[in-house]
């Protein structure tokens, strides 16, 4: 009688821890995050932008083409109450290209812990860390580059195409965007960083293991780069920029408005 209590009493404890591991992996799993997708559109006036064959208007009545759009963006973060989850996969960076599809998705192999995150801020180009010539050495992302006698590195942005001018004329643009020069009245030049930060405020966004992915949708806005803070006119400003340190920070400063964001768990089928 006295072996078969102890029998019983093993089988009992031995049911009982495997219950509590499994209870504890369970716990663990659900608490462990999940991994995140993003996909990148261009839109004007909240409609898919058609690169080379549509012409838009922006704010100064400027008509224009868009034929080539690629840039960079870096340091993705993710905000819970001041905590934050930085997106280290692939070193961090994230190259776009209308011209490639597959760039316009992004999947880190990167597991977030779960939470409700706040918000979602990255740069836009790269951070001198990042941004130093031969940093990358096989394409697209190195036919980035941008002139060493320029301050080196590589474009945060080329965003190709033509516009109308006042007397009818088709003239190409490249609003291109990297590192820029000023010079003092002794013409001593000083190199100028033009990447910026975008925030983009999440009202609710919970992570957690049970959806695998959370997908995230990042949208630009082509005519946000000619709206605002500056008003943005190729008749004064001309096509080319990259030495025109006063128009990159124009567009710079546009551009932190340029960006919205949605995000919805995908359908696991």
């Amino acid at each position: 009688m006295r072996r078969a209590c102890k029998h019983v009493s093993a089988l009992i404890f031995i049911t009982s821890l495997i219950v509590a591991l499994l209870l504890t992996a369970s716990c663990r799993k659900q608490d462990d995050g999940g991994k995140l997708i993003f996909v990148f559109g261009h839109k004007i006036g909240g409609v898919e932008l058609v690169k080379d064959s549509v012409t838009y208007l922006n704010a100064a009545e400027n008509e224009y083409v868009v034929n080539e759009l690629q840039y960079f963006i870096s340091e993705v973060t993710l905000w819970k109450n001041g905590d934050r989850q930085v997106i280290t996969s692939d070193s961090g960076v994230h190259y776009v290209d209308l011209d490639i599809p597959s760039t316009l998705s992004w999947f880190p192999d990167q597991v977030i812990p779960a939470g409700n995150y706040d918000s979602i801020t990255f740069t836009f180009g790269l951070t001198e860390s990042k941004n130093i010539s031969g940093y990358f050495v096989n394409p697209p992302e190195r036919d980035m580059f941008w002139p060493d006698v320029m301050g080196g590195g590589y474009h945060y942005m080329k965003m190709n195409g033509k516009w109308k001018t006042t007397l009818g004329d088709i003239q190409p643009f490249n609003l291109h965007l990297g590192i820029g020069m000023i010079a003092d009245t002794a013409g001593n030049e000083t190199f100028v960083q033009n990447y910026f930060t975008v925030t983009l405020p999440l009202s609710w966004c919970e992570v957690h293991e049970s959806q695998v992915y959370r997908q995230f949708t990042i949208d630009m806005d082509i005519n946000s780069w000619f709206e605002s803070p500056y008003y943005w006119d190729w008749n004064l400003t001309g096509g080319q920029i990259m030495q025109n340190q006063d128009a990159m920070h124009a567009a710079a400063m546009n551009g932190r408005d340029a960006f919205t964001i949605a995000y919805e768990a995908p359908d696991p089928k």
